[in-house]
């Protein structure tokens, strides 16, 4: 019975900082974006190539980290047998 509480409480964890992740990269996500939008209504300006190029530079990194931490923690829960993948 305990084993059974112990694996509940796991899969639980790791749903959540599954779940954790996706909020911090959505976040990250909206800030990058807005990022990119700021730098789309400033063309006519000087230098408005800057906040393109940062908000599209650092979106990818944010889009593969969450992948790979997804990736991670479903292979966690998968060997674990908490979860069919």
């Amino acid at each position: 019975m305990i084993h059974l509480e112990d694996s509940s409480f796991k899969r639980f964890c790791l749903w959540f900082l599954i779940g954790l992740c996706f909020l911090l990269a959505g976040y990250l996500f909206l800030v990058l974006s807005l990022s990119i939008l700021i730098g789309i209504r400033a063309v006519p300006q000087p230098g408005s190539w800057v906040p393109i190029f940062s908000g599209s530079v650092c979106l990818i990194p944010v889009l593969w980290a969450l992948i790979r931490i997804t990736k991670l923690l479903l292979a966690q829960m998968a060997e674990e047998d908490i979860v069919n993948v």
